[in-house]
């Protein structure tokens, strides 16, 4: 197999057991007597460190293997789960992802020094537990002795997940491995070589004062199929102490293989080919950052195209692909044969467009996601996060399975992250605070997430003190945002708190008191074509809602004219239209114009003149105005004409197109534009972005 596809497969799978790693840890702390979370961890520890041996990935096969060690004295009930326990646990899961990353950027994974704190703080774990150890035999009891341990295995045994490597890492556990030796008699010429089959057996020399049954189980699972012979050689190795001493330079100048110098000059050359190439004149050393920094990148991006994908749902792929070749066969037929009428060549026409509209709902379903996983990361932020700040925090997720757009997903968890921290740090009280609101010491978090009418509602609750109104007016004035008399509704006031470098915090620490935050959650959620709001009420309480579209592929849009331009507003932000007289549509100083809608006056915003267009009709057929909505406010845009409904494939606004360089000196017009889309006769239209229109004409106060 391709070693980079390997690696691909590698990474996919270590991401998804340290996802669950991580899940079943935090669930573990607040149930500490859940053995099937125990088993899980377990499980996942122990897949991550075979999968990271077969591929050579020594670092995290150690702290790997010592926290398995820990892990099997949790699930024996040997050792109690606490606190402390758990917070190792989960920054050996920090210490996993960050090797996994060097694994993907191509950089050699070494034990730094906080893995080598963890290492040391789990085997503090186990030291006490040999104190416990029952008593032994007077003739076992501090006997230390040597044993020849000689090993051969099937040659599928590497098929089978079994790895001889391991068994070595395992007996250093309960023994000092003195000397390992390699019998290569059975190995074929390269020519027949199986890189995927065992040829090799192994002579190891161990010392131990532990009995033999614990040695006889590091081979329990291999007992069956390989052959495993023990032998005690005590007496016949009293010198083995000082071979197992000394470093493998030393042996081979004490057998006489190498010379001193010999080693000292090797030993100087362990160096990696950039630091070889630099030291030679070859190459500058920014030339060497430059190309690893792109091909860290590279990585990077290949590592994140890949995606599960349900079995159905490539049949049902597969299925429809058939039946469009089929539907293709009978259009071509109808149309090259004359005598065919005009009823079944319609026929044809529209079961391939019936296919064609089914095989595009597919496609797009091999995108969508459950949301699942980017709830189930904020468990662990939660809990570090209520800890630091003294607080008790439950996360109570809900809407699991709903399924999301793979994109949508990865770059909601930014916003999503900043919201939980504002609840958090802000928005719930410390625990005598809570008592004395008769609330109860913990404070709840609740993230939901459900399909409405077209498009994803995500929430983010907390039970916490709710935001005070009068703080932001009183924040804001100080600010020079608005003056002591401007009364502002409660909705016009939370929305300052979008605001670049608005913050109510009384101080400034690591989490929050900086005014970043809440600003990078507005522009995430509309660089998604969605929006964001809150709902709170003092004492109660805090909602951020969340609005967004099932994907960013493929929208559901209303065609619209405007002077010679076709453009497309999401239907989603569509609420009604309408075919006003200009006698219903008034202007008014200082609140420009406005539409009377069943007594109901909305504001108007002219396209014509956002996009600096050709005027709009004025005759006797009368414009249209597009009711839309976003965050709550409603307002009209006024049209030429609606000329239909369509599915519309959502492309970046390139600078190439004409209608970028036009509007090209006026930046701000660009904020109303969300993409483009190519139109069936080959033109560009524009898609406008609501929220974006509504901030260009009304600014954050209105």
């Amino acid at each position: 197999m391709d070693p980079r596809v390997l690696t691909e497969i590698f990474l996919t799978e270590s991401d998804e057991l340290v996802s669950e790693l991580e899940k079943s840890l935090v669930l573990l702390e607040d149930n500490p007597s859940d053995d099937e979370a125990i088993h899980r961890i377990f499980r996942s520890v122990h897949t991550l460190k075979s999968n990271a041996g077969m591929l050579g990935v020594e670092g995290l096969v150690r702290l790997a293997h010592v926290a398995e060690n820990v892990l099997s004295k949790v699930r024996d009930h040997e050792l109690g789960v606490d606190h402390f326990l758990i917070t190792a646990l989960l920054k050996s899961v920090d210490q996993f992802r960050s090797m996994l990353s060097c694994v993907a950027q191509g950089v050699p994974v070494e034990l730094d020094a906080s893995a080598a704190e963890l290492i040391e703080a789990f085997t503090k774990y186990l030291e006490p537990l040999s104190t416990k150890a029952k008593p032994l035999p007077a003739t076992t009891v501090n006997s230390l002795r040597i044993l020849r341990i000689d090993m051969r295995f099937p040659e599928d045994v590497l098929l089978t997940g079994q790895d001889p490597s391991f068994l070595i890492l395992d007996l250093t556990e309960v023994s000092d491995v003195l000397s390992v030796t390699a019998n290569l008699d059975d190995l074929p010429d390269f020519s027949k070589l199986n890189p995927e089959r065992c040829y090799v057996a192994w002579q190891l020399v161990i010392q131990t004062d532990r009995p033999q049954l614990e040695i006889d189980g590091v081979f329990v699972f291999v007992a069956d199929s390989a052959k495993i012979t023990i032998t005690d050689i005590t007496r016949s190795n009293s010198r083995l102490d000082e071979l197992a001493s000394k470093k493998l330079g030393e042996l081979l100048i004490d057998e006489g293989c190498v010379r001193r110098e010999d080693v000292a000059a090797a030993l100087g050359q362990q160096k990696r080919i950039g630091q070889v190439l630099v030291d030679c004149g070859a190459v500058a050393p920014n030339a060497i950052e430059r190309v690893l920094a792109k091909q860290r990148a590279a990585r990077q991006i290949r590592r994140n195209t890949s995606i599960r994908v349900d079995t159905d749902k490539l049949d049902n792929l597969v299925n429809l692909v058939g039946e469009l070749a089929v539907s293709l066969s009978h259009v071509s037929h109808a149309t090259r044969d004359k005598s065919t009428d005009l009823t079944a060549r319609l026929t044809a026409l529209e079961a391939l467009e019936q296919i064609g509209r089914e095989l595009q709902s597919q496609v797009m379903s091999v995108r969508m996601v459950p949301i699942e996983e980017t709830f189930g990361r904020f468990k662990r932020l939660a809990r570090d996060l209520a800890h630091e700040l003294g607080k008790h925090v439950v996360l109570e997720t809900f809407g699991d399975d709903t399924e999301l757009d793979k994109n949508v997903t990865e770059q909601l968890a930014d916003p999503l992250k900043h919201m939980i921290r504002n609840a958090i740090a802000h928005g719930l009280e410390t625990p005598e605070e809570r008592v004395r609101a008769r609330k109860g010491d913990t404070g709840r978090i609740q993230l939901r997430a459900a399909h409405r009418q077209g498009h994803v509602v995500i929430e983010v609750s907390d039970d916490g003190r709710g935001i005070d109104p009068e703080r932001i007016h009183r924040k804001a004035v100080r600010l020079g945002l608005i003056s002591e008399r401007d009364r502002l509704s409660d909705r016009q006031l939370t929305e300052l708190l979008f605001r670049p470098g608005f913050s109510t915090a009384t101080e400034v620490n690591d989490i929050s008191g900086r005014g970043v935050g809440l600003d990078v959650v507005r522009k995430n959620i509309a660089d998604l074509h969605g929006h964001v709001e809150i709902d709170s009420t003092l004492g109660v309480g805090t909602t951020f809602r969340i609005k967004l579209p099932l994907t960013m592929a493929i929208i559901d849009g209303m065609s619209v004219r405007v002077g010679a331009d076709t453009m497309t507003i999401p239907l989603t932000s569509v609420v009604e239209l309408l075919s006003p007289r200009y006698s219903k549509v008034s202007t008014f100083e200082g609140k420009g114009e406005l539409v009377d809608v069943r007594g109901e006056f909305l504001p108007v915003i002219r396209l014509s003149e956002v996009f600096e267009v050709a005027n709009q009709s004025t005759s006797a057929d009368d414009p249209t105005i597009v009711i839309v909505e976003t965050s709550g406010r409603r307002f009209g845009v006024l049209v030429d004409r609606v000329l239909g409904m369509d599915q519309t494939v959502v492309k970046p606004l390139h600078k190439t197109f004409g209608v970028a360089r036009r509007l090209d000196h006026n930046y701000q017009i660009l904020e109303a534009v969300s993409g483009a889309t190519i139109l069936g006769d080959g033109n560009v239209a524009l898609i406008l972005d609501v929220p974006g229109i509504e901030r260009m004409a009304f600014g954050d106060l209105q």
